[in-house]
């Protein structure tokens, strides 16, 4: 009885190290699809950021887009709008600029990909 007691404690200890891990370890996702398109604003500072360039692929890897399915340039308030989106599967967005021959880079990645999402360089971009 005590050894049957200890197996069920030690399997219930190893189940929740496991659901520990992988949540911190890997982004959630979900099997809905993605919407048709999407709008993505490119923000610094609170505002938009006018004719910088905004790729849309299907990974981030070392830090820059891998699977490039298309780049466009934000309009005058900071938007692109990538349309004809792949119905699943990971979407992200990158952008990047050089300030003061600094490169900054921004990027998110997500399973379903939002509608609209704002891409914000944080506040050490001068």
């Amino acid at each position: 009885m005590a050894c049957k007691v200890r197996r069920i404690w030690i399997v219930g200890l190893l189940g929740a190290l496991a659901a520990c891990s992988s949540g911190s370890s890997t982004p959630s996702t979900s099997n809905a699809p993605n919407p048709s398109s999407t709008t993505v604003t490119l923000m610094l500072k609170g505002g938009g950021l006018y004719d910088q360039p905004v790729t849309l692929s299907r990974s981030i890897v070392n830090g820059g887009p891998t699977g490039v399915i298309r780049i466009l340039r934000t309009d005058h308030t900071g938007q692109v709008v990538f349309s004809s989106l792949p119905s699943s599967g990971q979407l992200c967005v990158y952008s990047s600029m050089v300030v003061g021959g600094t490169l900054y880079k921004v990027s998110h990645c997500a399973q379903p990909f939002p509608a609209n999402y704002a891409l914000k360089y944080g506040p050490h971009v001068p």
